[in-house]
């Protein structure tokens, strides 16, 4: 799925983006309202639906059609292992116990097998070699045939480790959250050294904050008003927000770089969801925190145009490294 399913084979950033494609299209406040406060639930919810669509397809099980095949593997493989052991067993004049630990042997590389689970068969008084491999040859054959039966309704549960919780262990990177806008940090690395950072960071209004002394929530983004004068009034303390990391301790190991650049995905979404915004902050876009006119003319498909250029320019990093 790394190599092939085309959210999974790339770093975090661009699993990010299917991410917000998906919310796109589901177009649930509910949703984006675990995406932003709880990133880690619902990438791994996300993950764990999408290889459930990947693998359980109906119509092409992957994982199915993938266990049947290493299953027919394992058929040739044993069914040589059986027919090299009875020979060299017959050259040697063999009994059924030296059979059996030639055929363990030759399995051993590739197949764990105790030699110590077949001791009750070793007693059998059974002297021809040829029709003892005949017995399990045969035998083979009902027993695999009732796996693939298993197969039809295959699921990951038995899995001690789940394939979404693999992915996730490998793509999830730094889930640290900048406290001004709840964007991830987007280092693929976790507990890693040096100062989180966000390429793209959002309204500030997605995590409630408004202008001191109004209850209007705040359209600008955390790097265009780091390029600003305007001021973060927190505990009686007032600090120019190109201060920021004087704040405390979750801000000083942020790095902001002043930039009045902005996604339309989220321009999009703070208009879309404009009710429901002031509703669960209990705010107004108003005043300062007018919605800009411009916002009201996006629709979703010029944001998903956006959103696809941003994977060409994307993939085409990843092509030229």
């Amino acid at each position: 799925m790394r190599s092939h399913y085309p959210a999974f084979n790339g770093n975090r950033t661009r699993l990010e983006l299917f991410m917000l494609d998906c919310l796109l299209k589901q177009e649930n406040f509910e949703k984006y309202q675990e995406f932003i406060y709880n990133p880690s639930y619902y990438m791994e919810d996300f993950i764990r639906r999408e290889v459930d669509r990947y693998c359980l397809d109906k119509k092409n099980p992957k994982l199915k059609n993938f266990l049947n095949l290493n299953l027919d593997s394992l058929q040739t493989l044993v069914l040589l292992a059986i027919d090299e052991s009875t020979k060299v067993v017959k050259d040697k004049h063999g009994n059924v116990a030296s059979w059996l630990d030639e055929f363990c042997t030759r399995l051993g590389d590739d197949m764990y097998l105790p030699r110590s689970n077949l001791t009750s068969i070793e007693h059998q008084e059974t002297k021809d070699i040829q029709f003892f491999k005949e017995v399990v040859s045969e035998s083979l054959i009902p027993a695999l045939e009732q796996l693939k039966q298993t197969f039809s309704e295959i699921d990951t549960d038995p899995f001690v480790t789940k394939p979404h919780q693999l992915l996730f262990e490998q793509l999830s990177g730094c889930l640290k959250q900048c406290p001004f806008c709840k964007a991830v940090c987007t280092n693929t690395i976790p507990g890693h050294d040096g100062d989180h950072s966000t390429s793209c960071h959002r309204p500030q209004a997605l995590a409630g904050i408004q202008w001191e002394g109004t209850n209007h929530l705040v359209t600008d983004i955390c790097t265009s008003l780091v390029a600003s004068d305007c001021k973060i009034v927190l505990d009686g303390r007032t600090i120019l927000c190109k201060n920021y990391r004087e704040v405390g301790p979750d801000y000083a190991n942020w790095d902001i770089k002043p930039d009045t650049s902005q996604q339309s995905y989220w321009k999009w979404f703070v208009s879309h969801f404009r009710s429901d915004l002031e509703k669960i902050h209990n705010g107004k876009f108003e005043g300062k925190g007018a919605i800009p006119t411009d916002w009201n003319d996006l629709n979703k498909e010029k944001v998903f145009d956006e959103m696809l250029l941003m994977l060409t320019i994307f993939d085409g990093r990843i092509n030229r490294m």
